[in-house]
């Protein structure tokens, strides 16, 4: 069944998942899978007959275009970490899966010093002769913006900053034009969804919640590390549900230190809007 399925006219959309680090490493936070439990997940959901879909067919779901099969998966990577090469990749293409993952693009190839290092630990992004890799197995890859900010928190100008730069380098580096964007910390209102649209996405990625039936905020399942052996499939799937939505509103303690090493004088007032987008 997919996992968000909207009512009236709104297409529905299928089960959408959102990893982000599959490493071996520890560490204090809660975005990292162990690659074990990652190829397990995986291999129930290959086992248990589900399809894997393209971008291309995801953004043709949330459009209307196409209809959603009952047992259809699209997985996603937020940051694209160099794990992915060893850890996650591999898994899907043995399996005959896909993936779309989305490339923090100032920081490809780089440490993740846009976030704050919980036990002192840092984790290396993909580089783009992996990505162009990657690109050529199968795996597709977009927008994460070019430097992890919380666009609602910034201005227009650099909001478009944001978004331009990021889809300029992903042409530059990898002859693609990306098509889609998916917001840090899945953070986006109506204005950062207007801007993405005019910078040239075509659909935009947030996290848990409900989806609207806008394309440029199409919502996932984040997975962490107390995720069911299939991610938000079973009884217990609306437990998991909540928990991630309190996990991805936690990530605004990174928002806040970002903004405190730009050396911003003020940080916008949190509410909940601010803490998970609306």
């Amino acid at each position: 069944m997919p996992s968000f399925v909207s009512g009236g006219s709104r297409p529905a959309l299928p089960h959408i998942l959102c990893y982000h680090k599959i490493e071996r490493r520890l560490e204090l936070g809660v975005t990292r899978v162990s690659p074990r439990r990652f190829a397990r997940q995986m291999e129930r959901f290959a086992r248990d007959g589900w399809r894997c879909l393209t971008l291309d067919e995801l953004i043709a779901s949330a459009r209307g275009e196409r209809a959603v099969g009952e047992r259809e998966l699209a997985i996603t990577f937020d940051d694209a970490y160099r794990g992915l090469r060893e850890h996650a990749f591999p898994v899907l293409e043995a399996l005959g899966f896909t993936a779309t993952c989305f490339v923090i693009t100032g920081f490809a190839g780089k440490l993740n010093r846009w976030d704050v290092a919980y036990g002192g630990r840092r984790f290396a992004h993909l580089a783009w002769r992996d990505i162009r890799k990657w690109q050529g197995r199968g795996i597709c890859f977009a927008s994460h913006t070019a430097s992890h900010r919380r666009l609602t928190w910034l201005d227009e100008g650099e909001v478009r900053h944001e978004l331009a730069t990021s889809r300029a380098d992903m042409l530059g580096a990898t002859g693609v034009d990306p098509r889609a964007v998916s917001y840090p910390f899945g953070a986006s209102g109506g204005r950062e969804r207007a801007l993405a649209a005019a910078e040239g996405y075509e659909t935009g990625f947030a996290l848990a919640g409900r989806w609207s039936g806008d394309p440029m905020a199409i919502t996932r399942l984040p997975v962490y590390p107390w995720a069911l052996p299939r991610p938000g499939v079973g009884v217990l799937a609306p437990i998991e549900r909540l928990g991630a939505v309190g996990a991805n509103r936690c990530a605004v303690g990174t928002s806040i230190w970002k903004a405190w090493r730009e050396g911003r004088a003020t940080t916008p007032a949190i509410g909940v809007e601010a803490l998970a987008g609306d």
